[in-house]
């Protein structure tokens, strides 16, 4: 393993026990982590049926979704068996009063056999040393004609967040997916409320044959 990489894997803090107990203090204080700009998703994921949270945290984003969302299933995946837990027992249960139900799972090879109709990850990509790996995982689980949605901070070398191991920009980002898809969409953003700079973007992308991960040559 080169020197570059071991380095980034010693100064990675995003174990399990780390967010266990980052999600722990969370739901102590009762501070559950929502992200409103999820909603403007709700056209593309209204006519999904089979929808993957990878990397759902304590499901906010999740619970903003279902209110508006009817008869729908969301599969949820987090490392965090805390989080995991709490979604489960306290926060969103197995159904609602949409209609929704929620599944829950703590690693990917539990859902390895699946497939889903749309696959949204939101601010997690940065915290994972092999994101490529898990693209294509995410890639290989992901219907014929289904949606993936990967939200990330954009800031480039500005992103001197600790817990960030991968910095991403716009056209970084984009070149990553485009090897995955020809259909690229990039909405909505976000900006920094102190500086107005952009910080975070949204991409999606529609999986449509031939292109895939066999094809990034």
């Amino acid at each position: 393993m080169r020197i570059l990489e071991r380095l980034k894997k010693f100064r990675n803090r995003n174990t399990k026990e780390y967010w266990d107990s980052v999600y722990g203090s969370e739901i102590e204080s009762g501070r559950i982590r929502r992200n409103s700009s999820i909603l403007k998703l709700v056209p593309l994921l209204a006519d999904r049926k089979d929808i993957l949270d990878f990397g759902c945290g304590t499901c906010g984003d999740v619970k903003l979704l279902s209110q508006h969302l009817h008869g729908l299933n969301f599969h949820l995946l987090d490392h965090s068996h805390k989080a995991i837990e709490f979604a489960r027992k306290q926060y969103l249960h197995d159904k609602d009063d949409n209609g929704n139900s929620f599944f829950y799972y703590t690693s990917l090879t539990e859902v390895a056999g699946m497939e889903f109709d749309a696959i949204i990850s939101i601010q997690v990509l940065e915290h994972i040393d092999d994101y490529t790996s898990v693209l294509d995982s995410l890639w290989k689980v992901l219907k014929e004609g289904g949606l993936l949605v990967i939200s990330v901070p954009v800031k480039g070398l500005r992103d001197r967040h600790r817990e960030h191991v991968n910095k991403f920009t716009i056209k970084s980002m984009f070149e990553i997916l485009a090897g995955y898809s020809e259909w690229v969409t990039i909405s909505p953003r976000t900006y920094s409320n102190r500086s107005g700079i952009l910080a975070t973007a949204f991409f999606c992308i529609k999986k449509e044959s031939p292109a895939g991960p066999a094809d990034r040559s």
